[in-house]
């Protein structure tokens, strides 16, 4: 078992969670600068800009963009509209480790990428709370990973104002080849231009005013996010750049985050125009802001697998680099880890039939203890971690007699089973991201609990039980309980 400081295998070849790709090792660790990066975030040089007009729509849409699993996003309610600007700017780059002081490089690199906002369309509608995402290009176009059948619906509700930010030159260079007319202006030639993209954005939306995106509307709280890709560029900034990315009084600019399912992964601070960057594996460094790293079994666990015979990936698991809740004023932070989740649920061309345990309620769940915990000082529950069998830089969960994992965030999907969840699928490279799961043998669920009524009610107090822990939401206990339903027909019959 490795240290939870260590770096694991950074010049290794190493496969991730979010490509099909080697990463290429052995850069030169030296940084040819010794000037940290400075605390105040320089916004002199970015504007805003109209997106031209072009024969496409914005990519990713309400109405285009799909899931890992391939279902059509929910389309925004009459009460949303999504506009998209162009933002201009200069950057710099910067050398060292993610999980260090970052160096500056060079400067004066100008870029141009896009921002995509969703927002009430009357503005006394809106919460006051803004959340960034930067795009995730594992599918190798922007896709808004939380966004999209996950945080949508939450954040529609309480009339939050999302921005999603191109940060990766694979997702400026593939919304080009989309729409070569509208997206023309785009230049984004590396991906290492993403820190200070995402410090100035966040200092414009922050200020208000011109040339914020947001005009005068009254920013109260800010947070940034991400799920799987987008999750580790997330988790990079805070370990990186969180203490460098300051108001002019001092205070941070981002008020809380969300770096979800990201495993062990933190994007190294340069990474050109790879399509798949390097990694450290590493604890996030501790910050001054409320932080929950939300993490599916999947993701706690890691993985090895062999395509083809000859080629061997390795992606450690968040168990790995584990380290304590703290509620210190410079260290807020809360890990959980969700028993018999998987990564995506299901992945085409992967064995079985993928998992059904709704990850989604469980991760608003999540943002609502965020908002709460920075908004209103009600520190979120701490939760234990998922019992190892093994526990190394991949990990194996102890499970009980039905199978499932043991410890971490309990539910009623595991503590009142109908199926044995396996967090990781096979079949290909990418399928251990995929979940699966498998009936329980019919004796055992007519032993346990002999009829569908009788199943719902185990299901629903277990469900209040999660509820009132607050790892999943009142508002959406009677989609959980007709779907249960439906699933509980599905395996036991109709009574």
């Amino acid at each position: 078992m490795i240290s939870k400081s260590t770096s694991i295998g950074r010049c290794a070849a190493v496969a991730t969670l979010f490509a099909s790709a080697l990463v290429a090792c052995g850069e030169d660790e030296s940084a040819r600068s010794t000037t940290p990066a400075a605390r105040r975030v320089d916004v002199s040089q970015v504007r805003l800009e109209p997106v031209p007009s072009g024969g496409g729509v914005a990519q990713p849409s309400a109405t285009a963009v799909r899931s890992h699993a391939g279902d059509e996003v929910p389309r925004l309610s009459e009460s949303y509209a999504e506009t998209e600007y162009l933002l201009h700017g200069e950057a710099h780059t910067y050398s060292g480790s993610p999980i260090g002081t970052p160096m500056l490089e060079t400067s004066g690199n100008r870029y141009t990428t896009r921002i995509l906002i969703r927002r009430p369309v009357r503005d006394a509608d809106f919460s006051g709370r803004v959340f960034i995402e930067p795009f995730n290009t594992t599918l190798d176009r922007d896709l808004d990973a939380l966004w999209a059948r996950r945080l949508g619906p939450l954040f529609e509700r309480n009339g939050d104002i999302w921005i999603g930010v191109t940060v990766r030159s694979l997702g400026a260079d593939n919304a080009k080849d989309f729409d070569p007319v509208r997206y023309a202006d785009l230049e984004l030639p590396v991906n290492d231009y993403a820190w200070d993209i995402l410090r100035q954005l966040g200092r414009l939306v922050k200020d208000g005013g011109e040339p914020s995106p947001l005009g005068d509307l009254d920013v109260q709280y800010l947070y940034m996010g991400g799920y799987s890709q987008s999750g580790v560029d997330t988790a990079a900034f805070l370990s990186a750049f969180h203490a460098f990315t300051r108001t002019e009084e001092g205070s941070p600019i981002y008020d809380g985050s969300l770096p979800a399912a990201h495993a062990a992964s933190i994007t190294e601070l340069q990474s050109g125009d790879a399509r798949l960057p390097g990694f450290t594996f590493s604890a996030m460094t501790p910050v001054d802001v409320p932080v929950i790293d939300f993490e599916t079994q999947s993701d706690a666990l890691g993985f090895d697998v062999t395509i083809l015979g000859f080629v061997f990936y390795h992606n450690p698991g968040g168990a790995s680099v584990r380290r304590a809740d703290s509620d210190a004023p410079t260290d807020l932070f809360r890990l959980y880890e969700l028993a018999g989740a998987s990564h995506a649920g299901k992945i085409d061309g992967c064995d079985g039939n993928g998992s059904s345990l709704p990850v989604a309620y469980f991760i608003r769940a999540v943002a609502d203890l965020l908002f709460a915990w920075t908004e209103d000082g009600i520190a979120p529950p701490r939760a234990g971690r998922i019992e190892m069998e093994v526990l190394d830089e991949v990990s194996k969960a102890a499970v009980d007699g039905f199978g499932n994992a043991i410890g971490g965030v309990r539910s009623p999907f595991v503590d009142v089973p109908l199926v044995t969840y396996d967090a990781q699928g096979e079949g290909g490279l990418l399928c251990p991201l995929a979940g699966d799961e498998t009936p329980l043998p019919p004796q055992v669920l007519a032993d346990r609990y002999g009829s569908v009524d009788a199943y719902l009610a185990d299901f629903s107090r277990s469900l209040d039980a999660t509820t009132e822990t607050g790892f999943l939401r009142d508002e959406d206990r009677t989609a959980i309980l007709d779907a249960a339903r439906v699933r509980a027909v599905e395996i036991l019959g109709s009574d």
